[in-house]
């Protein structure tokens, strides 16, 4: 190997200082300037961390407390489904529509319903006024139909699904802030569920749906519906919802200084209807 290719590469030269400045003022300067970057760059990560953290919590801040509806504590979550067995010890006997009534209808049920405890429907059926109601919601639906409808497969499903819309109101009455019994009143306000409250046409459930009342301007307000004024002796009040659906109301016991918020709406719902025994003759 040559001499030359031994001989090693000789440095490049050196960058010249800028005109005025002496070498060493120049590197003196350019090494702090290198120094003062890192900090610069943690502090630029450490802000964006903390305004990343706020925006998320801000975000499921929005998730947990929805704008507009009831805040649902745990023990308010509809829970089963669940079933009850709603029929007296005979069951319900039926005199059927046409051929002079000559047919009558025996049939036990069962009733599969959702519902914020499981033994609510079953408690219901068991008192003697709510089985006096069932009894009258089964008669007056099936005193409509024929036998012939009922011995089809098709008709005897449209009457499953009619006893589950008659059965949902006298399983599943409306409460007016009373959570332990629906003739009850709201303690604090005075307000309670009127004279024809199993007519509501609000199916929705406690917790969801709220009476905004002022009782110094006597007035009420179902959800996002209209507000509506009442003179004070009125037994059974329609309030209605911004779709028209609504609760009838007693308001003749409210206090005279009471301004807020009462829930109102029902306590489960009918999911099907199964039939135990169902003999028309």
């Amino acid at each position: 190997m040559s001499a030359e290719e031994k001989k090693p590469a000789e440095p490049a030269p050196a960058a010249a200082p800028a005109e005025g400045a002496a070498p060493a003022e120049s590197a003196a300067a350019a090494a702090p300037g290198v120094e003062a970057k890192q900090p610069g760059k943690k502090s630029l990560f450490l802000g964006g961390g903390i305004v990343g953290l706020v925006a998320m919590a801000w975000a499921l801040s929005l998730v947990a407390v929805p704008k507009g509806r009831a805040q649902h504590e745990a023990e308010h979550h509809i829970a089963g489904p669940f079933m009850a067995d709603v029929s007296p010890s005979a069951g319900f006997q039926v005199n059927l529509s046409g051929d002079g009534g000559k047919h009558y209808l025996s049939l036990k049920l069962n009733v599969e319903v959702d519902a914020f405890e499981e033994g609510y429907a079953g408690a219901r059926a068991a008192q003697p006024l709510y089985q006096a109601k069932l009894t009258d919601a089964v008669l007056r639906t099936a005193s409509q139909k024929t036998k012939g409808e009922l011995d089809n497969a098709v008709g005897r499903e449209v009457f499953r699904d009619e006893l589950r819309i008659a059965l949902d109101p006298v399983l599943f009455p409306v409460h007016v802030g009373d959570e332990h019994s629906p003739d009850g009143f709201h303690e604090e306000s005075g307000l309670r569920a009127g004279r024809s409250i199993s007519r509501a046409s609000l199916r929705g459930l406690f917790y969801e749906h709220q009476l905004h009342l002022d009782a110094g301007k006597k007035s009420l307000r179902l959800d996002e519906g209209e507000e509506l004024t009442y003179r004070g002796d009125e037994v059974d009040l329609f309030v209605a919802d911004a779709y028209g659906k609504g609760v009838y109301l007693e308001v003749t016991g409210v206090t005279s200084d009471f301004v807020g918020e009462i829930p109102v709406g029902a306590f489960g719902h009918v999911r099907n209807v199964y039939f135990n025994t169902f003999l028309t003759q």
